[in-house]
């Protein structure tokens, strides 16, 4: 595994050139990245993978922008949208005791109606696409898209990889993206896997974003992490490209957030030793203000 060994600079202005140098060197391996996908002939879709919280939002921007540079209307869809409705996947779960409800697995995608849609798409039909509403666990009517000649499709998710939902877009002039932290970070005695900051970042982003707590945050991980060493991380290399999203700043920059939510966990809550041991590794670190991040900065995704 490739580590970063970071020693955050005290000094302001110092740990600002830092952040935006960070910043830019991940802008530029995305510019190398999309420039290649524009070159494809005759693109229509376009997938953009990769584990929770990797970066595929801010990714999705950088690739719109770089293939409208070269002509094209982009469409960018959320794997997400197809979502069952909450009440659906809570019967589920209700109904068999060796299942949890969870928005991770290939069973949670409505994986008819994303097929109904892309052929809709590929016939150059006006389709109504689905909106997944995080707060109210449901699904409700989205954009309706009128499809021309030069459009292409951006589908962003993790569940581009199941097997299932790949085998519709496979062979319709498709391209596909993996992006996700592959790099490790040391600070000091401290060392923070990939999946570890993945996890830091899902649980700052999901009780910003998504109104979810941090202890329904970690109950959820487990079967987000089953699911990826089931379904994503064994797919990932049938993937066109690869870029990696570990920011070498980012967990002075998580710390503040990480410290008020982390503080939330009662100590009755199964969480609160594993909320705990998070906070002691992070206690002696540099904090990194957010204010430092740069305009494109990937880390306007999780905070």
């Amino acid at each position: 595994m490739q580590y970063y060994t970071v020693a955050l600079p005290n000094d302001a202005l110092a740990l600002a050139d830092f952040v935006a140098a960070c910043d830019a060197d991940f802008e530029k391996r995305m510019d190398a990245v999309a420039e290649r996908t524009a070159a494809v002939q005759d693109l229509k879709f376009l997938g953009l993978t990769g584990p929770s919280c990797a970066g595929k939002t801010t990714a999705a921007k950088k690739f719109t922008a770089c293939l409208e540079q070269h002509g094209h209307r982009v469409h960018v869809i959320s794997v997400d949208d197809f979502y069952y409705d909450k009440q659906i996947l809570q019967e589920r779960a209700d109904s068999d005791p060796n299942i949890e409800i969870d928005y991770d697995s290939e069973d949670t995608i409505d994986i008819e109606l994303f097929a109904q849609k892309i052929e809709s798409l590929l016939r150059g039909v006006p389709t109504e696409m689905p909106r997944f509403d995080f707060p109210s666990g449901m699904r409700v009517a989205g954009e309706t898209l009128f499809p021309q000649t030069d459009d292409v499709f951006l589908f962003e998710g993790i569940q581009i990889l199941y097997p299932r939902i790949n085998a519709i877009l496979r062979g319709k002039a498709y391209r596909s993206i993996y992006i996700c932290p592959m790099s490790a970070i040391r600070m000091g005695q401290v060392c923070f896997s990939p999946n570890e900051i993945r996890l830091m970042r899902r649980l700052v982003r999901d009780f910003r974003y998504r109104a979810s707590e941090p202890d329904f945050t970690f109950y959820l991980w487990q079967s987000v992490r089953e699911n990826e060493e089931k379904n994503i991380f064994p797919n990932a290399h049938t993937c066109d490209a690869f870029i990696d999203s570990t920011m070498p700043y980012e967990i002075g920059m998580l710390k503040p957030y990480l410290d008020e939510l982390l503080a939330r966990i009662p100590m009755e809550n199964r969480f609160y030793d594993e909320a705990q041991r998070l906070l002691a590794r992070l206690a002696a670190l540099i904090t990194v203000p957010s204010s430092y991040m740069t305009p494109n900065s990937l880390y306007k995704e999780f905070i």
